[in-house]
Order: structure tokens, then C-alpha cells, then sequence
């Protein structure tokens, strides 16, 4: 048997072991809001913000991309935001190429009027029908009026160069697509006020035609002649009879746009290199919407369109018209901080343009605070998080029961041991005390490595695992109805450098046994003898010992998922931004390459001039006389 002093000893340092396990631990993460990096000091320009719609089942599909045309308008009124459109951010290329067109165009614009005000009106003519074509070439949706001023110039010119038939069918097709076109008297004689008046009451008057846009392979935001007119398919009345601009746009799809007339005109989307990343993040967000993997994959959206925050409206359809159940976030793409949050039910519908004025305005308003120590505020239901914090604390009392049940068996096998050599060493007591220490011993040696595993398991669960995050504010006033998921704080690995948090690996196998009770082993035989029944229990007593090592191979496989997908990351971004460099210089080439072309047509041009007047014959002395 081993001395009882050797055994106290052993029992004290087993206290103190448990001791570090369980307050290590704690005592390391209060202290880690002090070794964050400081947060760098905003600037002054705004926070650039995109918005996506999910439907979560496909009643919902027409009244989500309703819902997300409304939010857009609500960030840009706010004026604290910068609206970036899911469309265009998923779409560099296409978008690329429309600003070069609405660049071009303005351009232009500027050139002719410079050369209108010189009295230059052949020239200004030249530039304002460049200008309408390139407007028309770009995004009408937003440069429309552009395009209708464009045209509007271009007739002025028309009229200066004495062109009027020509000037009055431009006026008609102007007000034909809209009756609404300013023409000042500044460019236009009273004549042509005139037939401006008369075509615009004729315009207004004749507006009984019935136009029908559908779109595939999904429901995309429609626009008439520069305004928005609902979500695909739209019915609508009231046209005049001529070639109107449709444009369409759907997240994930390249922007499409095309002249109809009455009728019914069908548009097929083409879909972007992004759309299948799009579509990859939505089926995640959508298998998962109040989980922890919603926030990971806004966050890996955000981060392919480019942006600084995601506003997420997650919306489940109602039956006939009843409203739709929304659950609105606005997300920092740094950390995953709900920046704002509301839970509620919105009309649908046309009632949705003011129904829904008042949820919006709750999640782009402003900002909600952080957490102490700089901490985020998540919404989203922890799963089985509080489980093991529950099952860790559970752990760790169940360990500390063993090292306690150890230490008293320790003692009475140390009792034993001290009466064993003071009884005569052939007599029936002695043999009983020997008997009775050794169980008492194996019994201990159990105990304590039992209750040093247990605590160790419960310390990684209850802090390690999860624990001592952030937790959430009230969901906002707006919203209608309570929320129904939780704030639970993000696991405590991802700190806000990462780019991702990443949930709790399950419990390694093989843990289970710990914190079951364990047997009581038989009494030894009487036949062994006082020397091996010391070194007898320590096979059985080590056996659970090998279970943490799995929990430190898991531990080290989720840093090693949470490297690669950092990596991943950071390679998207840099192929986002080396496509976004490449488009830059192929529009500083192109706009090089229009300047060049345009100075050699002016050069050509001089030229031409200059052979038609060597050309023409000169009138001599005879030729006068003659005549």
C-alpha cells in the first residue's frame, strides 16, 4: 500500500488540478474582451449596403422581390446608407458596362450643349442623338430621364437647324413615352410650344393601351419607361400607342431590357457567373432560417457582392392575401453584429409601398449597440448550445463528486493501511484490513481519474464550447408579433477578424462512458499477495483516460474548416476585386479608344471640307462678263 502521506498529497494536487480546469477557463475569457484589437474609427463616407429578399416557401417568391424594390427605397431615404443593388453587385461586368454607356452619354450631353450654346446646332444635333443612344444603351431604370432630356435636345437642335418635320416626330415620340417631358421656351419657338401642348393632351388622352411583361426562369422587378411597376407578371393599362422601354432585374440574373408594344412581351433572364453562389447561400439560409448558419452565409454574401452590411428579410407567404411574415436583419458583414432586427407581418399587394414603410424604417434607422466588450448581437436560436452548457456543468459537479468520493476512499484505504501494520500481521483482522484497503484503494484510484476526465469534459463544454457570448437585444417596436427565435451569443472562436463563426463540433466519440457510474469492481482474490494489488487497479483505473484526446483531433479539425474557408474567402474577394480592376482598365481603354475615333472623324471631316471647297470651280472675268 502506498504511505498516507503520499496519498494525501496526491489528493491535493488532484483539488488543485480540478480547480484550474473548472476556473481556467472562465477566468481566461473574462479577460479576453481585453486583448480585442480596437475598432478602427468609422469615416465619414457611408456604410454601403445591399438587399436581399429570400422567400422560404414559394408562395412568398412575387411578394419578396416586392418587398426588397420597397426596402431599397427606404435605405436611399434614409441618406445614411449607400444602396448597392444585389442585381448589379452579382453582375460586375454587366454593371461595368452600363456605367461606361450612362458615362458616354452624360459626356455627351455635355458636349452638345456646349456646342448648342456656340451657335453650333449641326454639331450639337451629332452629340444629343449620341447621348440618347447611349442612355438607351445603359440602365433605363435609373437614367430614363436622361434619356427622354437627351431626345428633348435633340429636337431643339432639329428646330435651330430649321428641321421641323423632323423635330415635331421626335417631340411625338417623346410624349408618347412620356406625356410628362419638360420642353422649355428657351429652345423652342412659340409655334413648336404649341404643337408641344397639342401632342401632349392627344398623348394623355389616347392612353388606353394594355401591355402584359412576364419573365423566366423567376419573378424580376419591372420597369416601364423608367418607373417601377411591380414584380413579373404585371398587367398594365393606361399606355399610349408606341414602343415603350421595358427593363427587367432579378438577383443573380444579367439586367434585360427591350421596346414593346401592346400586348404581352416575355423576357428570359440569363444568369450571372455569381447565380449559383447566390443560389447556394439561399438554400442554406432557407434550411436554417433562425439558426447560427443564416448570419454565416449573409456574411459570405456580403462578402462576394462586395459590401459592408447585408439587409436580410426573410419572408414566409400567407394564404390568399393574408399579410406575409417577415423577419428583417441588418447585418455587419466584419463580425456578423445584427446592426438591426424586427420580427412582423406585412401587407401585400399594393398595400405593401406604405404598409411596410414602418418595418423598414426600423432596421435602416439606426444602429443598435454593441455588447460589452465590443461583443456582436446575434438573433438566432443557439440550437444545441445551452444543451452543452448544461451537459458541461453537469460534467463538472459529477467530477467533482468523483474527486471528492476518491479523496474519502483515499483516506479510509490510508486508515486501513495504518491498522493493517499495527494488527499482528497472521491474524484474521489483519488479513480483513488488507482485504478492505485495497478495495478502498482501487476504489479511490477510480475515483480520481474518473473525476479529473469529468471535470475536463465539463470545463470545454460549459466554457469552451460556447459559452460566455453575447446575448440579444429586444426585438424592435415595429415589429408586430414577438420574436420567435432567441439571441444566443456566437461561439467564442470567432473572434471579429474572422470572416465566419463556425458551430460547435459534436462531443467526441467515446465521452459518453465518463459520465456514466462506474462499477464496483469484485474483491480480489485472497490469494494475491500485498505487492501486486497495488499496481492491479491501474489498468482498469486509466481506461477512460484516452477520451479528451479525440476532442483536441475535433477541436483541431474545426480550426483547420475554419482556416480553409478564411482562405476561400479571401481568394473570392481577391478574384472580385481583380475582375473589378480589369473591367476599369477595359473602360478607361474603351473611353480612349471613343476619344481617338472621335478626333479622327473630325480630322476626316476637316479633310472632307477641305477638298469640297477646292472642289468647287472658281467664276473667272469672262464667266462674269458672260453672264
Amino acid at each position: 500500500m502506498r504511505p498516507s502521506s503520499n496519498r494525501a498529497m496526491h489528493a491535493a494536487l488532484s483539488g488543485w488540478l480540478v480547480g484550474m480546469l473548472a476556473v481556467g477557463p472562465a477566468a481566461a475569457q473574462s479577460s479576453l474582451p481585453l486583448r480585442l484589437t480596437p475598432r478602427a474609427v468609422p469615416s465619414a463616407a457611408p456604410s454601403s449596403v445591399t438587399v436581399v429578399a429570400i422567400p422560404l416557401d414559394a408562395t412568398a417568391r412575387t411578394e419578396a422581390a416586392r418587398l426588397a424594390y420597397w426596402a431599397e427605397q427606404s435605405v436611399a431615404r434614409s441618406g445614411r446608407l449607400e444602396l448597392v443593388r444585389l442585381s448589379e453587385a452579382l453582375d460586375a461586368q454587366g454593371r461595368a458596362e452600363r456605367e461606361a454607356k450612362a458615362a458616354e452619354g452624360a459626356q455627351a450631353m455635355k458636349d452638345g450643349q456646349a456646342a448648342y450654346d456656340e451657335l453650333d446646332t449641326q454639331k450639337a444635333l451629332e452629340r444629343f442623338d449620341v447621348a440618347a443612344k447611349a442612355f438607351e444603351a445603359g440602365d433605363l431604370s435609373r437614367g430614363f430621364g436622361d434619356f427622354v432630356r437627351a431626345r428633348v435636345m435633340k429636337a431643339a437642335s432639329q428646330v435651330a437647324n430649321g428641321e421641323n418635320a423632323a423635330a415635331q416626330l421626335e417631340i411625338r415620340a417623346v410624349l408618347a413615352v412620356d406625356p410628362r417631358a419638360q420642353f422649355s421656351s428657351n429652345f423652342f419657338p412659340p409655334d413648336e410650344m404649341a404643337f408641344v401642348d397639342k401632342e401632349r393632351k392627344a398623348a394623355l388622352a389616347g392612353s388606353t393601351v394594355a401591355l402584359t411583361v412576364r419573365t423566366e426562369p423567376v419573378p424580376a422587378q419591372v420597369y416601364v419607361d423608367g418607373q417601377f411597376r411591380g414584380v413579373s407578371p404585371v398587367s398594365l393599362s393606361g399606355l399610349t400607342a408606341a414602343d415603350h422601354f421595358v427593363t427587367v432585374m432579378a438577383p443573380g440574373y444579367e439586367l434585360e431590357q427591350r421596346r414593346a408594344r401592346e400586348g404581352e412581351t416575355a423576357l428570359t433572364l440569363t444568369p450571372s457567373a455569381s447565380q449559383r453562389a447566390l443560389q447556394a447561400i439561399t438554400e442554406r439560409i432557407v434550411r436554417k432560417p433562425d439558426g447560427a448558419e443564416r448570419d454565416v452565409a449573409l456574411r459570405e454574401l456580403g462578402a462576394l457582392a462586395g459590401v459592408s452590411q447585408v439587409l436580410a428579410l426573410l419572408v414566409q407567404g400567407g394564404t390568399g392575401t393574408a399579410p406575409v411574415q417577415v423577419t428583417g436583419l441588418r447585418l455587419d458583414v466584419t463580425d456578423g453584429h445584427n446592426l438591426g432586427y424586427a420580427v412582423g407581418s406585412v401587407p401585400v399587394g399594393e398595400a405593401m409601398a406604405t404598409g411596410s414603410d414602418t418595418f423598414l424604417s426600423s432596421l435602416v434607422g439606426a444602429d443598435t449597440a454593441r455588447l460589452a466588450g465590443n461583443k456582436p448581437v446575434t438573433h438566432f436560436s443557439s440550437g444545441g448550445g445551452s444543451n452543452r452548457k448544461t451537459m458541461g456543468y453537469v460534467l463538472m459537479a459529477t467530477g467533482v463528486a468523483l474527486l471528492a468520493g476518491g479523496i474519502y476512499f483515499g483516506m479510509e484505504a490510508s486508515s486501513k493501511e495504518d491498522d493493517f501494520r499495527r494488527a499482528p500481521q497472521t491474524s484474521p483482522r489483519a488479513k480483513d484490513f488488507k482485504d478492505t484497503g485495497k478495495t478502498y484503494a482501487l476504489v479511490a484510484d477510480i475515483g480520481l481519474v474518473t473525476g479529473l476526465v469529468s471535470a475536463g469534459l465539463g470545463s470545454y463544454f460549459a466554457f469552451a464550447g460556447g459559452g460566455g457570448g453575447s446575448s440579444s437585444s429586444s426585438p424592435s417596436k415595429a415589429s408586430a408579433t414577438p420574436s420567435r427565435s432567441r439571441a444566443t451569443p456566437p461561439p467564442s472562436k470567432a473572434a471579429p477578424a474572422k470572416s465566419e463563426s463556425l458551430d460547435m463540433p459534436p462531443p467526441p466519440k467515446g465521452t459518453k462512458q465518463v459520465s456514466e457510474p462506474l462499477p464496483m469492481p469484485p474483491p480480489p482474490s485472497k490469494t494475491t499477495t500485498p505487492a501486486p494489488a497495488k499496481t492491479t487497479p491501474a489498468p482498469q483505473a486509466t481506461e477512460p483516460a484516452p477520451a479528451p484526446p479525440p476532442a483536441r483531433d475535433t477541436k483541431r479539425s474545426r480550426d483547420e474548416d475554419a482556416a480553409q474557408r478564411e482562405e476561400e474567402l479571401k481568394k473570392r474577394r481577391e478574384e472580385v476585386e481583380r475582375q473589378r480592376r480589369e473591367l476599369e482598365e477595359r473602360r478607361k481603354q474603351e473611353e480612349a479608344d471613343a476619344e481617338a475615333k472621335r478626333k479622327r472623324d473630325e480630322e476626316e471631316k476637316r479633310k472632307r471640307d477641305e477638298e469640297e471647297k477646292k472642289k468647287r470651280p472658281s467664276i473667272d472675268e469672262d464667266d462674269l462678263r458672260n453672264y
